[in-house]
């Protein structure tokens, strides 16, 4: 039986259950991982398909409808995209129903790559910091076709309003990104208040009444606002291969 196959049935009992019993997180983790790869690879070929009709097209084919091709080969394979991520943060939060420590320190992952986590997952923030990154990289490539007047449909490309949309998100984002990290400070500066004794039972009790899970939720509704939602596939299918 193949790792796909065994991937794909182990996703669907876990989606089914939240957290499937007798398996670990780190076990459901490495199937998801598996089977992003495969959603990403098939999101390439969709774009250079993509690419492929659109050359067609300028060589003299007008029968082909880049629009109706981008919607009809792309706009499937970000659906997918998209759906897999949410579906990692649904069965996350079950799993943190259970066993919300797990979340915040996964056994498998090493210090490095602990020090670069912001409460049990990665930055939101960030994510715009590698979007700007690859637009400016991809805009400085495509400069003089730009200055030709031709129409470039990469991150390069974003227009004036994609970009004033994206920077409003990245605002908010960082908004509550803030709001978040003064919430746990100051639930952090009420246990080092306490004595040693009453330490690890206000740890306990404050994790037993789920403000860990408050917060892993609220950083989970954060991390989900990402990829913003781009109108033309192609600079969404970018957006998601960054």
């Amino acid at each position: 039986m193949s790792v796909p196959f065994v991937c794909a049935v182990y996703m669907a009992q876990a989606l089914r259950s939240e957290a499937v019993e007798h398996e670990t997180f780190h076990e459901f983790f490495e199937c998801w991982i598996s089977e992003q790869s495969r959603h990403l690879e098939e999101l390439v070929l969709a774009s250079k398909e993509s690419e492929r009709l659109q050359e067609q097209r300028h060589d003299g084919d007008g029968a082909v409808n880049q629009q109706e091709v981008d919607e009809r080969i792309l706009r499937p394979k970000i659906a997918e995209v998209i759906e897999h991520y949410e579906q990692y943060y649904h069965v996350k939060s079950g799993w943190a129903k259970n066993d919300v420590l797990l979340m915040f320190n996964q056994s498998w992952r090493s210090s490095l790559e602990d020090s670069f986590l912001w409460i049990g997952g990665w930055r939101p923030s960030m994510a715009f910091h590698l979007l700007y990154s690859k637009s400016g990289l991809q805009l400085e490539a495509r400069l003089h076709e730009l200055r030709q007047g031709l129409t470039v449909n990469d991150l390069g490309g974003l227009s004036q309003t994609q970009l004033n949309q994206v920077n409003g998100l990245q605002r908010g984002t960082i908004r509550e990104e803030k709001e978040i990290t003064e919430k746990l400070a100051k639930q952090q500066e009420k246990v080092a208040d306490a004595s040693m004794v009453e330490l690890s039972h206000a740890v306990t009790e404050l994790i037993r009444e789920g403000i860990s899970r408050v917060g892993l939720r609220q950083t989970s509704g954060l991390r989900r606002l990402w990829p913003p939602r781009r109108k033309d596939s192609r600079q969404s299918s970018r957006g998601l291969m960054i």
